[in-house]
């Protein structure tokens, strides 16, 4: 059976920060109670490796964990104690990793301060959707109660002239409230429109800054050269799990632009799988008006276009293939609106008829139009 190593003294020489990081880490696992390569083993995956030799660094306050590590050790600590995550200790854990990070690896603090705002975004948009909800039940309610007072409003003539001066007061004052609580509405809805944007910024900043930490714990360059090495290094290792999320994150973090100059660096080297990987994670993990905005620009290399719109066509969510249509009439792009309604129909994607929306209805037509229309045509 594994047994358990000791620990060396932390050297003297560590930041405050850094030191108590460690001793952090150090306290976590000696609750958990698992060899150094255990534990490693158990952290490991989702794109973090971690073996005993990081993990020894760790523990001796020469490295900083990423941020997502807390979460998992905290998971082997309630599993160990047979208690649920206790929220506030998972937080103690991540606010010394931090303090560390901003010490020893501004990028790794980069990657908290993104996730803490972005946990606090989501908890108000939460908030606001929740916000939104009931003020559309007491709305439904003040409407209900004045349309009580006006069906019994037209029954005056058998009521008192006092009876009356108080279903009108109710009528009145259920109009009033009904004003108040659209305008309220109104703005609760523009709020959550702006809060969702908010959100999508912050999960494409998060894409681009796991990417660099990715290449940073890989040793190579940044940018696209380091991205292009990196992927050619995990297939060559046959992490090829490691490699797919790779390329997801930079579908969503960079620029479309950026994506498919990584495109054209993988058909140069002839690396055909890669080159289609990272088309194929744009179609399906992009913004569509992202996507209509770099179809629609001038000046772009006829294949990139014709095979990102192939991409797009096949791997797209339909949702995402109604809204560039939407984006291509509002825009005036019929070129790229018939091309994208031709791509469809050659990879034989449709618009389900459960979607109810006039712009799927409007494609759906444009489909079937242009399938008659081959049918017919000698």
């Amino acid at each position: 059976m594994p047994v358990r190593r000791g620990l060396a003294p932390l050297d003297e020489r560590l930041s405050e920060p850094e030191r108590l990081c460690a001793e952090r880490l150090r306290e976590l696992r000696e609750r958990i109670g698992l060899t150094s390569e255990e534990l490693a083993d158990r952290l490991s995956g989702d794109g973090i490796s971690i073996d005993s030799t990081r993990l020894s660094k760790f523990l001796n306050g020469r490295e900083v964990p990423r941020r997502e590590i807390a979460a998992r050790l905290h998971l082997l600590v309630a599993e160990r104690e047979g208690v649920p995550v206790d929220a506030d200790e998972l937080a103690r854990t991540r606010s010394a990793m931090y303090a560390a990070a901003r010490v020893r690896s501004p990028l790794q603090a980069r990657e908290f301060e993104l996730a803490t705002a972005h946990e606090d975004l989501c908890r108000h948009r939460a908030r606001t959707v929740q916000e939104l909800a009931d003020l559309r039940n007491e709305l439904e309610d003040e409407r209900k109660r004045r349309k009580d007072a006006e069906a019994a409003l037209e029954n005056l003539g058998i009521r008192s002239r006092e009876e009356a001066r108080m279903l009108t007061g109710e009528r009145d004052a259920a109009l009033d409230r009904i004003a108040q609580l659209e305008n309220q509405i109104r703005q609760a809805g523009a709020v959550l429109r702006l809060r969702e944007r908010d959100v999508a910024a912050l999960d494409q900043l998060m894409s681009a800054t796991d990417t660099e930490l990715v290449l940073w714990e890989m040793g190579g360059p940044g940018g696209l050269t380091g991205i292009r090495a990196a992927v050619v290094c995990l297939r060559d290792a046959d992490e090829d799990a490691a490699a797919d999320r790779l390329i997801e994150r930079i579908a969503c973090g960079y620029s479309v632009r950026d994506v498919m100059r990584l495109v054209a660096e993988f058909e140069a080297m002839r690396r055909v799988y890669d080159s289609t990987g990272v088309e194929r994670a744009l179609a399906r993990l992009r913004k569509p008006v992202d996507l209509f905005h770099w179809l629609s620009g001038e000046g772009r290399e006829s294949k990139a276009r014709s095979d990102v719109l192939t991409a797009v066509a096949s791997f797209a969510p339909v949702e995402h293939l109604v809204r560039i249509h939407k984006a291509c009439v509002e825009h005036g792009s019929s070129e790229l609106d018939q091309a994208l309604r031709k791509a469809m129909v050659a990879e034989r994607r449709a618009v389900p008829e459960d979607i109810d929306d006039v712009w799927a209805e409007d494609l759906r037509k444009g489909l079937a139009a242009l399938k008659e229309w081959r049918a017919t045509s000698p």
